[in-house]
């Protein structure tokens, strides 16, 4: 008898391996288009690709996928007779026919679960109650005096009520466990956020993904290459038949595959929003091209996308998903150098209407690509690295968007004070910008500081580092005038002297919380200390980078 779980993965597996052989064949075009082998490419051509390593890699995966196609297609024809010797693992978690055909009877949810997930970090901050986005409570419910009444006789809104006052690690831990009504309750209701590490085995993740019917985000981690493709299937299976509103997926030290990528679109076409890869601690995924290029479908919803310090993006990839794509509405691939000019141009004139954060390395960027960016001007926040080709001469740009509330310049080494004084002209005010982050911006002086102190009067977080002409005739304003500052960073700043510290937070600085002298060898650790006495909230980091601390 044919399983419609086998039968619904089956089809998803065909659909993968249909867009990697299309993005195969895509591939091949470009390399025929261009052939030069990877070996001798020189730095220009390295932008172009796609690599022909990449094709060889689109191929393992297509057969990788043929196998599993084949493999499940041989158990599912086989006779009763023949599986109970042909049922064997199918991959390297173990995954049997029998398993997956048994995922579709209704069981219990083991209250042991609930125990072992409660020992696992949970993210309260994205878990939080808004009592009018959920169900309200019925004021005309009947709730009678009887002293007989308890948690379980309450109606589901009230109860649900209840449950906003508690921290979710308090609901897993302490209500969840105590019987199956309130495990099966907080499970489906409440809970929205998931960071999944390896905390229980993958069959009992399989079971617990049926009940969060509430689940909008989730993170896996430290997964490497410990999770087979046909278990990914599983559970994102699980998860798009249990919800529709997952809207974010988060990948921390997880092995990346072109599979996976493809599992992701098959699964969540309508829903998922938001996908960010974080840079990996061991193993390094050196194809991100096609991660990038296979996100490129315009049957998805995906907006934002995170994707920094990944290895092997070419401007193919960022073609491909800047062309492909709907609507982008965040965009972060920073330390990748394969931007250019054409490539901001392209992205900005398809999704001028809908761009509101940008963060991309300027390597191969020129002063064109601001005026290509300057379309957009629903941007709150931007970030250019490593600007080798800009003069700045067009930095009043910035000025047109009136939503901007983070602006960060980093490693601008050859932009003149005379780009950063057209910036901050005095004609404008920053009225929305709290984030200013100038980094390696050597030009900037004393009267520069000034005029972006004057022109961004709600700054909460402010970075002036390697600033080489700084004096404390700028620190001193900014401890002064800025009144709103919570974090401050001056690192390499090595004209500071930081005596105003003495009126800190008595006079000045009232609410500061961070603040990095790292490289400023002027200022004498004592003045450090004697701040840190005063108010032990405040981080502060010394000339060295080490925290100050009540045992120093």
């Amino acid at each position: 008898m044919s399983s419609l779980f086998v039968d619904r993965l089956l089809l998803s597996f065909n659909n993968v391996k249909h867009r990697l052989e299309t993005l195969s064949n895509l591939c091949h075009i470009y390399r025929n288009a261009s052939p030069v082998s990877d070996d001798n490419l020189d730095e220009s051509d390295r932008f172009n690709g796609p690599y022909l390593s990449d094709i060889e890699e689109l191929e393992k995966s297509i057969e990788q996928i043929s196998v599993l196609i084949e493999n499940l297609q041989h158990e599912q024809n086989s006779t009763a007779d023949c599986r109970e010797f042909l049922n064997y693992p199918l991959c390297k978690n173990g995954w049997t026919l029998k398993d997956i055909e048994q995922l579709e009877e209704e069981q219990y949810l083991n209250l042991d679960i609930l125990n072992q997930l409660s020992l696992h970090t949970i993210n309260e901050d994205d878990t939080q109650f808004n009592e009018q986005e959920h169900n309200y409570v019925d004021t005309n419910s009947s709730l009678t005096c009887d002293t007989n009444n308890n948690l379980l006789n309450l109606p589901p809104e009230l109860l649900l009520h209840i449950c906003s006052f508690i921290s979710p690690f308090e609901l897993l831990t302490n209500l969840a466990p105590t019987c199956q009504y309130f495990a099966n309750f907080i499970l489906t209701r409440v809970y929205s956020h998931l960071d999944l590490s390896k905390i229980i085995s993958v069959f009992d993740i399989t079971h617990l993904l049926s009940y969060l019917s509430y689940l909008r985000s989730i993170k896996f981690i430290d997964w490497e290459n410990d999770i087979s493709i046909l278990t990914w299937a599983i559970w994102f299976e699980r998860i798009a038949r249990t919800t529709s509103d997952l809207h974010t997926i988060r990948f921390h030290n997880v092995l990346i595959s072109p599979i996976l990528i493809c599992l992701i679109i098959e699964y969540f076409p309508h829903c998922l929003q938001t996908i960010i890869f974080d840079s990996q601690q061991n193993k390094t995924y050196e194809k991100f091209d096609l991660v990038l290029a296979l996100l490129a479908d315009n049957k998805i919803q995906l907006k934002n996308i995170t994707a920094s310090y990944q290895l092997g993006i070419t401007s193919f990839g960022i073609f491909e998903l800047v062309s492909n794509l709907n609507t982008i509405v965040e965009l972060n691939l920073l330390y990748i150098e394969a931007f250019d000019d054409e490539t901001i141009k392209i992205l900005c004139d398809k999704h001028n209407k809908h761009l509101e954060i940008l963060r991309i390395d300027g390597t191969q960027l020129s002063d064109k690509a601001l005026e290509y960016i300057n379309y957009c001007r629903k941007i709150r926040s931007i970030t250019i690295e490593v600007c080798t080709n800009m003069t700045g001469s067009n930095f009043s740009i910035f000025q047109n968007f009136c939503n901007l509330k983070e602006l960060c310049l980093s490693k601008l080494t050859i932009i003149p004070l005379e780009s950063f004084q057209l910036l901050f002209n005095r004609k404008h005010i920053f009225e929305h910008l709290i984030v200013l982050k100038l980094d390696e911006c050597h030009s900037i002086d004393d009267n520069c500081i000034q005029a972006i102190i004057t022109m961004c009067p709600h700054l909460i977080d402010l970075t002036c580092s390697w600033a080489y002409n700084l004096t404390d005739d700028s620190f001193n304003v900014i401890v002064k005038q800025c009144r709103y500052l919570r974090r401050l960073s001056l690192l390499g700043c090595h004209q500071i002297f930081g005596f105003i510290l003495k009126d800190v937070p008595e006079k000045y600085f009232h609410t500061i919380e961070y603040l990095n002298f790292e490289q400023c060898n002027q200022i004498e650790d004592h003045i450090l200390y004697d701040l840190y006495k005063r108010k032990k909230s405040i981080s502060i980091y010394n000339y060295y980078g080490f925290s100050i601390e009540d045992d120093e």
